[in-house]
């Protein structure tokens, strides 16, 4: 499908979450007005990848789901529809790793939740290399993010996006060491948002 359904659906569900699951937002100015960029965020439940989109007005993302949702008809109708993805985390997927960087290759918005899995206690979990391979290979800025949590309704959550996380002395080679490093940067950064 089109930005269109993904727009209707954040029509639809901005009023909703703005009254049930009210959030007070920051950082909206450090996501860029326009190009490719990877919003990276920790991950505490499936609402998520909706919770992010309905706080940013200008930009469109492409969310990076697990392969396993979009095996049922429903969740996988409206995934397909919001130009979600599939990643198969149980080893190196390939297919999503081509969809990532031609998406950032024609300049479009990422969201990864680069734990992995979800946390619903919001422990600081370690995060998985992939982003990091993602970012390095495709030059697109990492934009941190932080949802607080836990979704109680009337409770405000906090949600936060940092600057862009520096890969600043990094070496060009992007092998095991240079990824772990570049991991833990964006680890530092997203949690660092944490108030």
């Amino acid at each position: 499908m089109s930005k269109t359904f993904y727009r209707f659906l954040c029509a639809v569900l901005r009023p909703v979450y703005g009254v049930i699951y009210p959030a007070k937002v920051d950082g909206l100015e450090n996501i860029p007005a326009e190009g490719a960029f990877i919003l990276c965020c920790n991950h505490i439940a499936a609402r998520d990848p909706f919770y992010l989109a309905i706080r940013e007005k200008r930009r469109y993302f492409h969310f990076m789901a697990k392969a396993e949702l979009f095996e049922h008809k429903v969740v996988g109708t409206v995934l397909r529809g919001l130009d979600a993805f599939p990643v198969d985390r149980g080893h190196s997927d390939l297919n999503a790793v081509r969809t990532s960087m031609a998406l950032l290759k024609d300049g479009h918005g990422l969201g990864i939740f680069p734990q992995g899995t979800r946390s619903p206690d919001n422990a600081p979990t370690p995060m998985l290399d992939g982003v990091s391979m993602i970012a390095l290979r495709s030059g697109a800025p990492v934009i941190p993010a932080y949802i607080g949590g836990p979704y109680r309704p009337f409770h405000r959550i906090q949600v936060s996006f940092g600057p862009p996380v520096s890969f600043e002395g990094l070496p060009r080679r992007v092998d095991s060491d240079t990824l772990d490093k570049a991991t833990r940067r964006i680890e530092a950064a997203v949690w660092g948002l944490k108030r």
